[in-house]
């Protein structure tokens, strides 16, 4: 299985713009695929403001992403870069997550506009039923949407979290009508401790190094 980093920065009033512009630069200087998207509804709007939100992507391995975190560490002029653009924010960290289904990207010709990420807490003891469900569940769709099914390295143990990649909001709709019309979804239902927590966000950035 692949993984992917995420960074998450919320930007100080006046600053999303500078810090929208300096994490696309950051990307592009890692060298790897990856993606950058910026919050257009978010999840718990009363909560926070929003958010810059980038993927770096294609780790084979769990040691691929500690050789990365190293050469950060050790590059003191990109590690400064970095700080830059933290001090611009409210609040920044990075998360680690495991790709669970085979292929995510299954669309090679997309390119995505929006973003739509679920996170999915599942009830105790339904991990392994519900994450090969949600894995099968977005093979399924003919619709031209890329599925990413994964789980994070922290915070709650069992979280799952489906990021659907899209070109237009329409056809999202058209994928949300699908999955509430599914037959699945009475069992998704008994499979999870709550509603899921949901975000969109417009993607502003996909890096494809040559």
């Amino acid at each position: 299985m692949s993984y992917f980093i995420n960074t998450w920065r919320t930007p100080k009033h006046g600053h999303f713009r500078e810090v929208e512009k300096l994490a696309q630069e950051s990307l592009k200087a890692t060298g790897r695929f990856g993606n950058l998207s910026v919050t257009v509804s978010h999840p718990r709007p009363t909560d926070s403001n929003l958010k810059v939100i980038g993927t770096v992507g294609g780790f084979q391995t769990a040691d691929d992403v500690g050789d990365f975190f190293n050469s950060i560490w050790e590059n003191e002029s990109g590690f400064n870069n970095i700080e830059k653009i933290n001090a611009l924010c409210e609040q920044s960290n990075v998360s680690v997550s495991k790709v669970l289904n085979p292929g995510p990207m299954s669309v090679q010709d997309m390119e995505p506009l929006f973003i739509y990420r679920h996170f999915i807490t599942p009830a105790k003891g339904a991990f392994s039923e519900l994450s090969k469900m949600l894995v099968e569940w977005n093979q399924d769709t003919k619709l031209r949407v890329n599925s990413v099914v994964s789980h994070d390295l922290s915070g709650p143990a069992t979280r799952i979290r489906v990021s659907q990649f899209v070109e237009t909001l329409g056809v999202l709709e058209e994928l949300q009508s699908e999955i509430w019309s599914d037959q699945r979804m009475a069992r998704f239902s008994e499979l999870v401790s709550g509603p899921p927590v949901r975000g969109l966000g417009r993607i502003t950035l996909i890096n494809r190094p040559e």
